[in-house]
């Protein structure tokens, strides 16, 4: 399907799409059932004797559920088209052959180059400063849930694409099989954000953890830049960013006490809030580029 560019085209196009969206989000069972199976794993593992479940954060990260899904409408469906048609266009002669292969290696040798890019584009979100701003929007929410990890700025999307697209193209990815993957690391990351308190034993070598996220999402110091994993927990040992505290479970949050969270529970506010929250880093990186320009100016006696 080719993008089209007049306006009326575009406006059809992202009326399809969100459509589509919407009911993939909330017609299906598989929403239900799974929530459902996660929130009761947070009341029987709790983290803290008596936490609730149906928190203020929660109902906000329900919001950025509808919002994710004008993001992949917009993102997904254009911007990845767009890589594949400059690597159609200008890479297509990098390629990795791999038709011979057996479709389990092949499989095995795609989840794992998508795993490493997700640590990579996850540690470059917290070493960019500029990303890091983008990237604070996740972080601020102080009552982790199953949706959390549905809490992105619109514009980290354009960095985790850009770093995983062109590789999986290089390497000849069959779609229909990253599908799978995906619906698997979609679930698999909103257990590892709701409030369970477990580091899976033995496995916590292998898998990142409810308990591992939460310390990347601590609000103490001496666990900030650790724990970078999405599916696989070896690349932080690997590269030294594991933290090796496997019994703590800290409050989550930021420091910014500029940062718009949640502070009510009102439709209104509820809508209004998540607005707020993508506007805020644009407008800190709008002055910190000021700031820059300052900075070169030549002196003025």
């Amino acid at each position: 399907m080719v993008v089209p560019y007049d306006a009326q085209s575009w406006l059809q196009l992202f009326q399809k799409l969100w459509s589509v969206s919407i009911q993939q989000t909330f017609s299906v069972p598989l929403l239900y059932a799974g929530a459902a199976a996660i929130l009761l794993l947070e009341r029987r593992f709790p983290i803290r004797t008596g936490q609730k479940t149906f928190t203020l954060g929660f109902f906000q990260d329900i919001v950025w559920v509808a919002l994710q899904s004008v993001f992949w409408v917009v993102i997904h469906s254009v911007y990845v088209r767009y890589l594949t048609g400059v690597y159609d266009q200008h890479l297509s002669f990098l390629k990795v052959p791999m038709g011979d292969l057996p479709l389990l290696l092949k499989c095995t040798v795609w989840v794992l180059v998508i795993d490493f890019l997700d640590w990579f584009h996850h540690w470059l979100r917290h070493k960019v400063p500029w990303f890091w701003k983008l990237h604070e929007v996740h972080h601020s929410q102080k009552e982790m849930n199953l949706f959390t990890d549905l809490r992105y700025h619109a514009l980290e999307y354009l960095i985790s694409i850009t770093v995983v697209t062109i590789p999986l193209l290089i390497l000849q990815a069959d779609w229909d099989q990253i599908l799978y993957y995906m619906l698997i690391h979609e679930w698999y990351t909103r257990v590892y954000h709701a409030r369970i308190r477990t580091n899976y034993g033995w496995l916590r070598y292998v898998l990142v953890t409810p308990q591992s996220h939460r310390v990347h999402h601590s609000i103490e110091t001496v666990h900030y830049d650790k724990n970078f994993g999405v599916i696989f927990s070896f690349w932080d040992r690997l590269f030294g960013t594991q933290y090796m505290g496997w019994d703590e479970y800290p409050e989550t949050g930021i420091p910014n006490k500029d940062f718009p969270v949640e502070t009510s529970a009102g439709g209104l506010s509820l809508i209004l809030t998540p607005i707020r929250q993508n506007i805020y880093p644009l407008v800190s990186i709008v002055k910190s580029l000021r700031s820059l320009h300052v900075f070169f100016q030549p002196h003025r006696k």
